[in-house]
């Protein structure tokens, strides 16, 4: 019969392919970003142990290695743990090549143990290589690595490298489906945690205050979460008493990988979820659409499922055989809504992610999403075709037989498509108003703008840690940099920031206002922050609408100074001038400074986001060693300025990675 009703089925197949293929398609998304597994073998054993904290900025905070130290080896519940921290490499292949920025990771020598992934080739770390600190200076490479720099040689294995300047031996390679603890950084390479203060300069791994780290375990076979929970709450007591002025507000939560995603982000959970909502919608439009047609139909058929009924045809198979052609327009749908989907997932993974790190989302219809959408086919048939099958088998057989409308001749019987009707037009109009309002959001958001100057920029970030600086080298690097920049060819301002906004986002520190009552335990409030040098409002065109900006002179033998944003201000001095109050950094014994500016609130991480407290710190009093070069240039194409940066650079410190 659907051969017969060619124009029927193509409205139907479309209709199904558009609900099918939206709900595939963001279950796609969905799937990438929250609730794909690790990439390793019996990945729902993975579990988080992560810092509970009552700052206002959830999931920012992490664990010391000397916690770790304490966590991994006075645990009964956990098979193993292990810790990982993010970090880039001033990475060459050899010693004449020039050095390069790459991304990886510092890891513990039990790291891939824990995980229980196994190596491409080569091995892993032994333990006496993650214990003396600097003696053994190995590496894991990943896939990628391997792949675009040695060529996949398998003779890779024993060959050196250089990370930071230090001749590094290759000892592994790790499988090509291997990302990490997170689906979507992509670390270039691995290296064990004893040669972080070789590499760094900087001794973090004896600091117990330092709080870099993301641990990860496996329990023991028939331990579950709360047993664990109370073998690390043991824990945190005794060092709570060990380390009263470190750890005394420490405390740790123990949950599964996908409840540490979930809550690590919220903002990113409740897009998801709101996405699948509208998607869902979508798809129950497209049903209902398709019922509808399918009650019309019933009505030009009703004569022969009528005549079928009075010679004996039995209704449940009558039922059966209506479901069997619904279950082929289902499929139809299906297999055009892969084909939607597939597009939609092939648009998500072209759109640009404006940042330094080695970010892939991974987008991709694999054989969990092939299922997803084989489920929403079947799925689809019982909500559209249920309903008139069964209105089709139980016509009125007089009328019926007699070729009249067997429908009207009971207009009662009408309730179920008007009600279909009904809602289709209430979920419809619900989908209308939602969308409506995002994109008249989204249009308010782009005529507004981020609030600063987003042409004629080029970026660069550089981190001297890479080249182990001393201080006193890191300043003299950057003053280098700026004046050397400023007075390039073709650059018409130049400044530094630690972050770039919306680019590469922005840091955070606490910060303790003068006056201000802190909850009880609360160490500091956390706000997002950037470290920047003089000119920075002027070269972003960020107005200070009050106060001055930061200038060269706010250096250390200066007294500490701020500019805030409006937000920040109306925050902590909601009915007066915020101009010369006080804070103090990082806690309530911490460095005091003033505040001599306010700043325009603008966006900072993304275009959507609403006002945040924001502080500006002046680079000459805050020194750090990773910032970003942001050069105006006055050409209209900013990429004229790469070889000269690269020139700038290079002149200063050949060996500097960029």
């Amino acid at each position: 019969m659907l051969r017969k009703n060619v124009g029927f089925v193509f409205v139907a197949v479309c209709s199904l392919a558009i609900g099918i293929g939206a709900t595939s398609g963001i279950y796609s998304i969905a799937d990438a970003l929250l609730l794909r597994p690790l990439p390793v073998p019996n990945p729902g054993g993975v579990i988080a142990v992560s810092p509970v904290t009552d700052q206002t900025l959830a999931g920012l905070n992490m664990i010391s290695y000397p916690d770790y130290l304490d966590f991994r080896d006075r645990n009964q519940t956990f098979e193993g743990l292990a810790a990982s921290a993010y970090s880039f490499f001033g990475f060459a292949a050899d010693r004449a090549t020039l050095p390069r920025m790459r991304y990886g990771m510092f890891v513990s020598g039990n790291f891939f143990q824990v995980l229980g992934v196994q190596p491409a080739i080569g091995r892993w770390f032994r333990a006496e290589e993650d214990q003396a600190i600097g003696r053994n200076p190995v590496a894991v490479l990943s896939h990628d690595l391997w792949v675009s720099e040695f060529d996949a040689k398998r003779s890779v294995i024993g060959e050196r490298l250089w990370l930071n300047g230090i001749e590094v031996t290759v000892i592994g390679v790790a499988p090509e489906s291997f990302t990490g603890t997170d689906q979507f950084l992509r670390p270039a390479l691995y290296v064990p945690f004893a040669m972080a203060p070789t590499m760094t300069g900087t001794n973090t791994i004896d600091q117990r205050q330092v709080r870099w780290l993301k641990v990860n375990g496996r329990l023991k076979p028939g331990i579950g979460l709360a047993q664990a929970q109370a073998d690390l709450n043991a824990i945190v007591s005794s060092l709570q008493k060990a380390y009263p002025q470190i750890d005394g507000n420490l405390r740790v939560k123990v949950e599964t990988q996908l409840q540490y995603q979930t809550e690590f982000s919220p903002p990113r959970t409740a897009f998801i979820l709101m996405l699948g909502l509208l998607s869902i919608c979508v798809l129950l439009v497209a049903c209902a659409n398709v019922a509808g047609l399918l009650l019309s139909r019933s009505t030009a058929r009703a004569r022969e499922i009528a005549v079928r009924l009075a010679i004996g045809a039995g209704r449940g198979s009558l039922v059966r055989q209506l479901l069997v052609e619904n279950l082929l327009l289902a499929i139809g749908g299906g297999v055009a809504g892969l084909a939607l989907a597939y597009a939609i997932v092939r648009f998500f993974n072209t759109i640009p992610v404006p940042s330094d790190l080695p970010l892939r989302f991974g987008v991709q219809l694999d054989h969990r999403v092939l299922l997803f959408t084989a489920c929403a086919a079947i799925l689809s048939t019982f909500l559209f075709g249920l309903a008139p099958a069964l209105r089709a088998t139980h016509p009125d057989l007089v009328p019926a037989l007699k070729a009249t409308d067997a429908v009207t001749s009971r207009p009662g019987r009408l309730w179920g498509r008007n009600l279909l009707v009904g809602g289709q037009i209430a979920i419809s109009l619900a989908l209308l108003i939602v969308s409506a309002v995002f994109v008249e959001g989204f249009r308010a958001d782009l005529i507004r703008g981020p609030g600063f100057r987003i042409e004629h920029l080029f970026v660069t970030s550089l981190n001297t840690s890479l080249t182990r600086y001393t201080d006193a080298q890191t300043e003299q690097f950057y003053k280098r940099l700026l004046d050397k920049t400023r007075l390039a060819a073709d650059v018409k301002s130049a400044v530094l920031a630690s972050a770039v906004p919306i680019a590469i986002g922005a840091g955070t520190i606490g910060v303790v206002p003068e006056g201000y009552q802190l909850k009880a335990g609360q160490e500091a409030i956390t706000v997002f922050d950037n470290v920047v040098s003089d000119g920075y409002f002027e070269s972003m065109g960020i107005p200070v609408v009050r106060g001055r900006s930061l200038l060269e002179t706010d250096n250390e033998k200066a007294p500490g100074v701020a500019v805030v944003n409006e937000q920040f201000a109306r925050h902590y001095w909601p009915n007066q001038s915020a101009l010369g109050k006080r804070f103090r950094l990082r806690n309530a014994t911490g460095k005091l400074v003033e505040i001599v500016g306010i700043a325009k609130t603008t966006k900072y991480l993304a275009i959507s986001e609403p006002a945040l407290d924001f502080v500006y710190l002046p680079f000459a009093q805050n020194r750090q060693p990773q910032m970003s070069l942001i050069a105006e240039s006055k050409s209209p194409d900013a990429r004229v300025l790469a070889p000269v940066l690269r020139g700038v650079i290079q002149s200063i410190d050949r060996n500097m990675p960029i």
